[in-house]
C-alpha cells in the first residue's frame, strides 16, 4: 500500500481480480486484468495516482512541514531571551548534518539497489506454463483418444503446485483462494486429491506433490501412446518448472537482513528529525517562508525509502507489486487457447498456393545520362 502511514494503520482496500465463471477450470481465466497493468494499455488517472510520488508520501511530507512550521512559529514568536541560544543549535545541527548527507546517499542507495535486484530476480524466477503447452503440440498424439483430456490433467497439476507454492507467500492470491475447498470450486483439484494432499500436512509446504503426479503421467504416456516418444523432453521442462518455483520460495527463506533494513530506517528518521531544527531558516538569512531545500531532500531521501518498502514484499496486494491473481487467470486463459490449437494451422486452398507461387517481379530503372 502506498505511504508509511497507510501501512502503519494496515489499510489494504484493494481487492483481488476473481475468476470468471465457466464450466470448467479453463474457462474461468482471462487476460483483460493482466494487460489492464501493461505500459501499452495507457497510463489512466486512476493507475497514476495508486504509484505516484504524492501517494506514497505526500501524507508523510505534510505532517513533516506541520513539525516544521510549529518549531518555526515557536523560534519566530515564543522565543526571546533564548533565541541566539536556539540559532546556536541550529547553526552547529546544520554544521554537522551537512556531511552525514552523503552517508546517508550510500546507505540508502545501497539498501534500495539490493531490494530493486532482489524485486526482479523474483519475477524471472516465477515459472511459465506457457512452454509446456507449446511443446506438447511436437510431443503428445492428440489423435489418441482422450489424448487432450491426459494433457490438461497435466497441466492442471502444475497451475495447482503454482497456486499452492505462491499462495504462502501472496497475500492477494490467499484472497483469491481463501481456504482449500476454494481450490475444489474452481475445479483446480479434486476431492480425492485435496484429501490426499491434506493427509501429507500443510498444503504450503507440499506444493511440489501435483508436479510428482504429473510426472508419473508422463511416465506411463509411452504406453498409452500419448506421448509416443521424447518423453524425457517434457519431464526436463516440468523439473525446470518446478526449480522456478523452488527458487522463488527460498527468497521467502533467505532475506535481506533485518538489521540493515533497521540501520537504514533509523538513520533516514534521525537525519530529519534532526533536520527540523538544523534547516530552520534564521533572521539572518533569507526569509523564504518555504524550506525548499529540506523539500528537495525530504522528497529525494524518503521517496528513495519508499521505493524500497513499495517493493519489498513482491507477493503483496499493491499497484507496485506482482499482479499474481491477474496472472494465475491469464495463465488459465493462455493454456485453453493453446492447447485448443492442437489441430493445426488451416490448410491452403488451390487459390492461396496460387496467390503464394505468383512471380515476384522487380523493376529497376537506371538514368544512363545522369552525372554525378
Amino acid at each position: 500500500m502506498p505511504g508509511f502511514i497507510h501501512r502503519l494503520f494496515g489499510r489494504d482496500d484493494k481487492e483481488c481480480e476473481e475468476l470468471k465463471q465457466g464450466p470448467s477450470l479453463w474457462d474461468k481465466g482471462s487476460p483483460d486484468g493482466w494487460y489492464y497493468h501493461s505500459k501499452a494499455s495507457g497510463i489512466g488517472w486512476k493507475k497514476w495516482w495508486g504509484r505516484s510520488l504524492p501517494a506514497h508520501i505526500g501524507m508523510e511530507l505534510i505532517l513533516y512541514l506541520v513539525l516544521y512550521y510549529i518549531i518555526h512559529i515557536v523560534y519566530k514568536v515564543g522565543l526571546d531571551e533564548s533565541k541566539e541560544e536556539f540559532e546556536a543549535l541550529v547553526i552547529y545541527f546544520n554544521k554537522n548534518l551537512s556531511p552525514l548527507s552523503k552517508d546517508l546517499t550510500f546507505l540508502l542507495g545501497f539498501y534500495v539497489s539490493q531490494i530493486v535486484r532482489r524485486w526482479w530476480d523474483q519475477y524471472k524466477l516465477l515459472p511459465w506454463p506457457d512452454s509446456l503447452v507449446l511443446l506438447s503440440h511436437g510431443l503428445v498424439n492428440y489423435e489418441v483418444e482422450k489424448s487432450v483430456q491426459f494433457f490438461k490433467t497435466i497441466m492442471r497439476y502444475s497451475m495447482l503446485s503454482y497456486i499452492l507454492c505462491l499462495r504462502r507467500l501472496s497475500k492477494a492470491l490467499r484472497k483469491m483462494f481463501p481456504s482449500n475447498q476454494s481450490l475444489i470450486d474452481v475445479k483446480v483439484a479434486t476431492r480425492k486429491e485435496l484429501n490426499l494432499l491434506e493427509s501429507q500436512g500443510d498444503l504450503g509446504r507440499i506444493w511440489w506433490m501435483p508436479l510428482s503426479w504429473a510426472m508419473t503421467l508422463i511416465r506411463n504416456s509411452k504406453d498409452n501412446k500419448f506421448i509416443p516418444s521424447d518423453q524425457k523432453i517434457l519431464i526436463d521442462n516440468i523439473s525446470k518448472f518446478q526449480a522456478g518455483l523452488e527458487k522463488v520460495d527460498d527468497h521467502d527463506h533467505i532475506i535481506l537482513p533485518p538489521l540493515y533494513r533497521q540501520v537504514v530506517k533509523f538513520a533516514v528518521y534521525v537525519y530529519f528529525s534532526l533536520s527540523l531544527i538544523g534547516s530552520q531558516e534564521l533572521e539572518k538569512d533569507p526569509y523564504t517562508f518555504i524550506p525548499i531545500f529540506l523539500i528537495l531532500k525530504f522528497i529525494f531521501f524518503f521517496g528513495w525509502l519508499e521505493v524500497a518498502e513499495a517493493i519489498e514484499n513482491p507477493f503483496g496486494n499493491d499497484d507496485d507489486d506482482f499482479q499474481i491473481c491477474d496472472l494465475v487467470s491469464r495463465h488459465l486463459w493462455a493454456i485453453n487457447k493453446n492447447i485448443n490449437q492442437f489441430k493445426g494451422p488451416p490448410k491452403l486452398d488451390d487459390d492461396d498456393e496460387k496467390d503464394n507461387d505468383g512471380p515476384h517481379v522487380v523493376t529497376l530503372n537506371f538514368d544512363l545520362n545522369k552525372k554525378n
